[in-house]
């Protein structure tokens, strides 16, 4: 059995290694997903100090992130909201979980290496990389300490006897109460403490608290729930029993998924037969059980009954949804408490191998599926946090950029503009250390000579205008090695930084190119205002290096105006056909300019717009001028241009910034080619979201001499 313990040890060692490996390497001090609905609490709340009862308690989708919004607010208030806090606290949950898992197993009897192999297993299971998503989001903590305070109430209340049920009761009551604030399904909690305390002996005054207590728990959360719109209906999900079933047997063994699907639904129906066969036993045949024994089997119906709780919600996302890493830290639970219970009988065997064998077989059938699905997301997990990070340098470096946020928050750009303005206001987050996210104040104000170095690399495009600023992407490497700037710096032809970014954008074909796979990594500079080109680009690494990517970027002229020349004439006399929208009188705040009239727009709510226009080339070279205004926040708005006849493209403008402000004339070069001349051009607007901010008005269209405009 040594031997077994001391794989087990090793393995454990390497599976909780790599989990905090993995936490380190992809943390980065900026909140993101669900963590944004918290700042916009603040934000609503009017602030930090109004942040008040009714906001911790507030439902987020089905869940009371009461207990989670302290974690929260004390990283806020203590650690400027770093989210470092929360990951730490995260870890040292997971290992006072497993630290209580050893114990019970140790309350089984077991003491020297059985009880050390249990002990290896069960901290390599809950600091596995195979839940790595739950160890590299702050937000996250909820899905760890559920779990953690359910086990803390069943050990309480399991063990009340006596004088001690008067302070063991409460003291599961309120590890109950922490684990229904945590997540919803910690309401799960309840029925299961009062099965245990009344098979466990517990009467009277202990047992009438505790009943009472889950009655109002349990009554008043059922009566205020409501599903989450978006998840499936529970009424269809229960006519499907088949896909239930599936759902939560591979949510059960969501931490050993590299075995495959049907490894994991064979696993997940047997350890869930098993555990409800141990149940019943330990019912009928009461003696042949410790109150261990009946916490470890609660804690297993517990899980049970939340994979089951979850399938009933998410089925209609697809079986395979119950693979989700965040869904690993239940599913570890669940093999190390079955695991237990099974093991516990497997030490009553007399043949020392055979207990050695099944055990290290247990071990590595528990841990080794994680830590080769933790490797295998190493690149995701990178990713997602070099996309977070340049969201951030890409906000500093250039302002307000509704898609470069996508990282933070995927929905609804408002959410992670407003909060970034929030934790730059209380310098929270990645503003606690601006400088981290920029590069040295050195490489940003002292202009000099392009370094004579040239790097690998390519200037993939490159623009600057009145609306979007400079803007240049691409991707660069040293010239002798694969080795990747830190930083891009964007020069004007006086020299002056005139904008900047980091090489951390995910590219397959860069990494291909250098031969570093899922490594390889482009960048986007960008600046807030437009520049005079040529413009220049130098990468800077680590060390100070330098070196210029060639060709240099040029900008095209600008694509803005904010006014007509003299020399522009009306394209046409016809107004816009609107193919979908309605309310198409919102052109803004202001009075379109006279020249673009008559204008229309869906600057407001419902803000969905489809509209065209038809137009004829001029027969001499002319480019097109649209009068424009955008909502502040024009996400999936664009500007079309085609040839009217074929379908053709001949230009598109997807807006990268809002032209809120004031109303501009977007001007399109390449109706001045002349294939065009004389042709009919079809004018698309498009506002495809439903949102306020995603609205766009347009005016009367004008053609320009080409001459005028160069």
């Amino acid at each position: 059995m040594k031997a077994a313990a001391l794989f087990a040890l090793a393995l454990g060692a390497v599976s909780a290694a790599a989990g905090v490996a993995m936490a380190v390497a992809a943390f980065a001090p900026i909140p993101f997903a669900d963590s944004i609905d918290f700042f916009r609490q603040i934000m609503n709340a009017g602030g930090l100090e109004n942040f008040s009862l009714q906001q911790l308690y507030a439902r987020h989708n089905e869940h009371r992130l009461v207990i989670p919004r302290l974690w929260f607010l004390l990283d806020a208030v203590a650690f400027d909201a770093t989210q470092a806090f929360l990951i730490l606290v995260t870890v040292l949950s997971s290992l006072v979980h497993a630290a209580v898992l050893a114990l019970l197993f140790r309350s089984l009897g077991h003491r020297g290496w059985p009880l050390w192999a249990f002990a290896g297993a069960a901290v390599g299971a809950v600091l596995s990389p195979g839940q790595w998503e739950n160890l590299v989001w702050g937000f996250q903590v909820q899905f760890v300490q559920v779990w953690l305070f359910a086990t803390l109430a069943f050990v309480a209340v399991a063990h009340a006897r006596g004088n001690a049920a008067w302070w063991l009761v409460p003291a599961g009551v309120l590890a109950g109460l922490a684990s229904t604030y945590s997540m919803a399904n910690g309401m799960l909690v309840w029925p299961l403490l009062v099965a245990l305390a009344l098979w466990s002996g517990l009467r009277g005054g202990p047992l009438i608290l505790l009943a009472a207590a889950a009655v109002a728990v349990v009554g008043f959360e059922a009566a205020g729930f409501h599903a989450h719109p978006g998840h499936g209906d529970p009424m269809k999900t229960i006519a499907e029993p088949g896909k239930l079933l599936l759902y939560a047997f591979r949510y059960l063994t969501n931490g050993i998924g590299a075995i495959g699907s049907l490894g994991q639904e064979v696993i997940g129906a047997l350890l869930t037969l098993t555990v409800i066969g141990m149940a019943i036993d330990a019912i009928v045949r009461r003696s042949r059980y410790s109150p261990t024994h009946a916490v470890l089997l609660a804690i297993a119906g517990f899980i049970i009954g939340a994979a089951l709780a979850t399938a009933l919600g998410r089925v209609n996302f697809g079986v395979g949804q119950a693979n989700a890493t965040r869904y690993a830290t239940p599913s570890f639970l669940f093999l190390l408490v079955t695991g237990a219970l099974l093991l516990e009988r497997l030490l009553r065997v007399q043949n020392v191998r055979l207990k050695a064998g099944v055990t290290a077989v247990g071990v590595a059938l528990l841990l080794v599926p994680g830590l080769v699905d933790g490797v295998r997301h190493v690149p995701v997990a990178l990713g997602e946090r070099d996309g977070r990070i340049n969201a951030i340098v890409t906000y500093i470096a250039g302002g307000y950029r509704p898609a470069d946020l996508q990282p933070l928050y995927p929905f609804l750009p408002v959410r992670p503009f407003e909060a970034v303005r929030l934790l730059e206001a209380h310098r929270w987050g990645p503003f606690a250390d601006r400088a981290r996210f920029m590069p040295p104040v050195a490489l940003l104000t002292t202009a000099g000579d392009l370094p004579t170095v040239t790097c690998r690399g390519h200037v993939d495009g490159s623009h600057s205008d009145a609306v979007d600023g400079v803007v240049v992407n691409g991707w660069a490497a040293a010239a002798a090695s694969a080795e990747q700037p830190e930083w891009i710096l964007v020069t004007d032809r006086s020299g002056r930084v005139v904008a900047w970014g980091a090489s951390r954008i995910r590219r397959n074909d860069v990494g291909a190119a250098l031969g570093i796979g899922w490594r390889g990594r482009g960048f986007k500079a960008v600046g807030p205002s437009a520049a005079d080109g040529p413009l220049a680009v130098t990468a800077a690494f680590a060390d100070g290096r330098r070196c210029a990517l060639d060709p240099a970027a040029v900008p095209a002229p600008p694509a803005f105006l904010p006014d007509l020349p003299a020399a522009a004439r009306p394209a046409t006399d016809a107004g816009w056909t609107v193919l979908e929208g309605a309310g198409t009188d919102r052109t803004g705040p202001e009075a379109p300019p006279d020249a673009a009239r008559p204008a229309i727009g869906t600057l407001g709510e419902g803000s969905r717009l489809v509209a065209t226009i038809e137009l004829e080339a001029p027969a001499e070279p002319s480019v097109l001028a649209v009068p424009v205004r955008t909502g502040p926040y024009p996400m999936a708005v664009a500007l079309e241009v085609r040839d009217a006849e074929t379908g053709e493209e001949i230009a598109r403008h997807g807006f990268e910034r809002p032209s809120d402000a004031a109303w501009t004339w977007r001007v399109f070069d390449r109706t001045a080619a002349a294939e065009l001349r004389g042709r009919r051009i079809r004018v698309r607007a498009i506002a495809t979201g439903p949102r306020d901010w995603q609205g766009i008005a347009v005016g009367r269209p004008f053609w320009l001499p080409d001459t005028e405009r160069r």
